[in-house]
């Protein structure tokens, strides 16, 4: 027997995702979560459905927006954190750029208290640079500070 959807609680659903979507953006993982705990999988699929045709639910704009505003972290903490999102793989892929030693160095410069080689390197890890780009990225520092 298929599943009956009204049209108001179409509506409603709707009205409820719009208003979580005004106070910040959502994955259409977590927005599902989220209705899905007050609505039923129709309503949910409908409004979901709706909200995509409108452009107000898109991924890839999220995973764009939610990169650019994390320029502190490497690659790998990026797309960790997108996966926990419920990002799907292949708009991890094309959101997150590959991050050379310019950018992590860029990262070592703004804390500049990690000056010790272990401890710089293992800074870099910690937010997602490779072991090869953070051993660069610190040989460039170590260069600069011998220069000047």
């Amino acid at each position: 027997m298929p599943l009956q959807v009204t049209l108001g609680s179409v509506e409603t659903a709707l009205g409820h995702a719009l208003a979580l979507l005004a106070r910040r953006a959502y994955t259409e993982k977590a927005l599902r979560e989220k209705l899905l705990a007050r609505f039923g999988q129709a309503e949910v699929e409908e409004a979901l459905r709706r909200l995509k045709d409108y452009g107000y639910l898109d991924d890839r704009a999220f995973a764009r927006a939610f990169v650019e505003a994390r320029k502190k972290y490497g690659p790998l903490k990026l797309k960790a954190l997108l996966r926990a999102r419920g990002v799907p793989e292949e708009v991890v892929q094309e959101a997150v750029p590959e991050a050379g030693p310019e950018e992590a160095l860029a990262v070592l410069r703004k804390y500049p208290h990690r000056r010790d080689k272990p401890r710089a390197v293992r800074f870099l890890q910690g937010r997602g640079f490779p072991l090869g780009v953070a051993l660069e990225a610190y040989r460039r520092l170590a260069e600069e500070e011998k220069e000047g």
